[in-house]
């Protein structure tokens, strides 16, 4: 476990609160949403600079959502060689990067400015007809970044998804098979709106640093619940338990 040079931040965790998690598996606690966004800004700041210095570049994916917002902000604020960075998202919703709904919207709202705006940014969303086609050219932008990715920022939904592998969609199978080698795929959830484009859990699961960044008691309920269940066709989160993470979490 680590703590912040911020004086004022005080780690929040109790032990019954994560005696249920695998050895491999890291949590990171504070007392304040705006706390666990400087935190982790500065542990993504750290993986980034430290893959620059050994690789010349660094590769990160985000997901969208509100929880990543603050997040987002205080990484705007990092000191890095950002023009040394390829960023890209976990998922996106099949509609266009002006439509609210956009995690590219949110990103390039909330996290492509201050110091990061020479950043190379890969969206998801293209000119492609359908999510089908879009899917084969973002297979192909994939191909041209440094993978496996240096960091993956992960959230959780309250039916226990991530990115947008979803327990109702019928491609869950194929999205979750470790075997796939798809980088991504399209998935169309039952229980959400729009056709999506989402890492396959393949690539995910390669990731150098996996990270998982949820707030609320609500969400820690529902990862309480998928590490009771331990079904990843129930709750898909499980599965990435089943490997190094570090989770970051406040109330």
């Amino acid at each position: 476990m680590v703590t912040s040079n911020n004086k004022e931040l005080k780690i929040y965790m109790k032990v019954n609160e994560t005696n249920y998690l695998p050895s491999h598996v890291d949590w990171y606690g504070t007392n304040s949403a705006g706390s666990l966004d400087i935190d982790l800004s500065h542990r993504i700041g750290q993986l980034l600079t430290q893959s620059i210095t050994e690789n010349g570049c660094a590769s990160i994916a985000v997901s969208g959502g509100r929880s990543p917002i603050g997040l987002f902000e205080e990484l705007s604020k990092i000191n890095l060689d950002w023009s040394k960075v390829e960023l890209t998202l976990v998922d996106e919703r099949w509609l266009e990067a002006k439509n609210g709904d956009s995690n590219e919207l949110l990103v390039r709202k909330h996290l492509i400015k201050n110091k990061t705006t020479q950043i190379k940014f890969f969206p998801i969303k293209n000119n492609a007809k359908s999510a089908k086609e879009g899917q084969i050219l973002y297979e192909q932008v994939l191909q041209q970044l440094k993978l496996p990715f240096d960091v993956i920022v992960l959230g959780m939904g309250d039916d226990g998804h991530t990115a947008s592998l979803f327990p109702c969609c019928k491609e869950l199978s194929q999205a979750m098979d470790p075997n796939n080698q798809q980088k991504c795929i399209v998935t169309k959830p039952k229980n959400a709106p729009y056709e999506r484009i989402s890492l396959t859990f393949s690539t995910i699961s390669k990731a150098k640093n996996l990270i998982l960044h949820m707030c609320g008691s609500s969400k820690l309920q529902t990862f309480e619940l998928a590490m009771t269940l331990k079904d990843a066709k129930k709750m898909p989160i499980y599965a990435l338990t089943e490997q190094p993470l570090e989770i970051y979490w406040s109330p």
